[in-house]
C-alpha cells in the first residue's frame, strides 16, 4: 500500500515566510509603498504585464502540481502495477521503522535476477496495509513490477494499493483560494490603496504582487537545479531503475581516485578511475564520482571493487554497493 505525505513539512512553511511574508513585510514597513510614483505610463504597463505573467506561471505551476500528486501519479502506479515488467524479488531482510495508522513502514531487502540475467539486491521500502498476512516476511517470494518506459521509471509491488488522503486532498485544494485572492483580489486592494488617481504608475519590482511570484518561481526553478546537482554529484545515476534492470554486474579495479574539491553537506566528493572487462571481453578505463563520508576516506584504496554498468552505455558505472532506487 502506498500513501501519499502530506507534503507540506517544517522547511516549505519555512521558505514561504521568507518568499512571501518577508518581502511583503519590507514593502510596506520600510515606506517602499510611499515612494514617489512611476511618470512613465509605460513603464507601469509593463509591470502591470510582468505581474500578469508572473501570476499566470505560478498557478499553472502549482496546477500542475496538484494534478500529479493527486490523480497522475495514482493512475501511473496503478498502471505499472497491473502492465509493468514482472519481476520475482525474494525478501532477503526486513525491518519495521514506524507504524501510519494501521500500516506498518517497512525496510526490505530485495533479491532477483535482473533482466540481463545478474543477481542484485537493492533496499526497498514500503507500507504493509495487511501486517497479519505476513506477506513480507524474510525468505518470502513477492511480484513485483517494474515500469522502465519513459521520464520516470518505477519499481512496485504487483499487489500495489494507491489510496488518496483526503486530508492532503482538501489542504491542497483550499491553498488555491488565497493564490487566487492574491493573484486577483490583491491588485484590486493595491489600485484601491495606492494609486491616487495615477492608475497603475505606483507599480515597481519591490512591489510584493510582482516580487511574490517571481521569487518563488526562482526558488522553485533554483531548488530543482541544485537537486539535480547533488544528485549528479553524489554519483547517482540519472535512472536508477535502468541500472538495477540492466545493469551488469563484473569486479573492477581501482587504478586511482582523488578529491575533487566539491562538498556536499560537508562530505567531500571522490573521483575513481576504474579498469573493466565488460561481457565482449573488452577491456575498459573510465570514471565514476560518489560523496564519500569523512568517516570512510580513510579506508578508500586501489585494489577490487563490484560494479554495475550498463551493457548499452558501458561508460557508465556505479558501485554495486551503491545501488538503490
Amino acid at each position: 500500500m502506498i500513501k501519499p505525505g502530506w507534503g507540506i513539512s517544517f522547511w516549505t512553511l519555512y521558505t514561504l515566510g521568507f518568499t512571501i511574508a518577508l518581502p511583503t513585510f519590507l514593502y510596506y514597513n520600510t515606506g517602499s509603498w510611499e515612494e514617489p510614483q512611476q511618470e512613465s505610463a509605460t513603464i507601469a504597463f509593463l509591470y502591470l504585464g510582468l505581474g500578469i505573467v508572473s501570476w499566470l506561471t505560478a498557478i499553472v505551476l502549482y496546477c500542475c502540481f496538484f494534478i500529479k500528486l493527486v490523480f497522475t501519479d495514482k493512475r501511473r502506479l496503478e498502471k505499472i502495477a497491473v502492465e509493468g515488467t514482472t519481476i520475482i524479488a525474494t525478501v532477503t531482510k526486513k525491518m519495521l521503522v514506524g507504524v501510519i495508522r494501521d500500516a506498518n513502514q517497512l525496510n526490505l531487502r530485495l533479491s532477483f535476477r535482473n533482466l540481463s540475467g545478474t543477481v542484485v539486491e537493492i533496499p526497498y521500502e514500503l507500507n504493509d496495509g495487511k501486517p497479519y498476512e505476513k506477506r513480507f516476511e524474510v525468505g518470502k517470494t513477492i511480484e513485483m513490477s517494474a515500469g522502465l518506459s519513459g521520464r520516470e521509471t518505477t519499481f512496485v509491488p504487483k499487489t500495489l494499493n494507491v489510496f488518496r488522503n483526503k486530508g492532503m486532498v482538501l489542504l491542497y485544494s483550499l491553498i488555491f483560494i488565497p493564490i487566487l485572492v492574491a493573484a486577483i483580489g490583491y491588485p484590486v486592494f493595491s489600485y484601491w490603496l495606492e494609486s491616487q488617481g495615477n492608475g497603475w504608475r505606483f507599480l515597481r519590482l519591490s512591489h510584493p504582487w510582482i516580487s511574490v511570484p517571481l521569487i518563488n518561481i526562482g526558488v522553485a526553478l533554483f531548488v530543482r537545479t541544485l537537486l539535480g546537482f547533488i544528485s549528479k554529484a553524489s554519483g547517482d545515476p540519472k535512472q536508477p531503475l535502468q541500472m538495477i534492470m540492466y545493469g551488469i554486474k563484473t569486479t573492477g579495479d581501482i587504478l586511482s581516485y582523488k578529491q575533487t574539491g566539491m562538498y556536499i553537506n560537508e562530505q567531500p566528493q571522490v573521483q575513481f578511475e576504474i579498469e573493466y572487462t565488460d561481457q565482449e571481453g573488452n577491456k575498459r578505463v573510465t570514471q565514476c564520482k560518489k560523496i564519500v563520508s569523512l568517516l570512510d576516506i580513510h579506508k578508500l584504496d586501489n585494489g577490487t571493487k563490484e560494479i554495475m554498468y550498463l551493457p548499452n552505455e558501458p561508460e557508465k558505472i556505479v558501485f554495486y554497493e551503491d545501488l538503490s532506487l
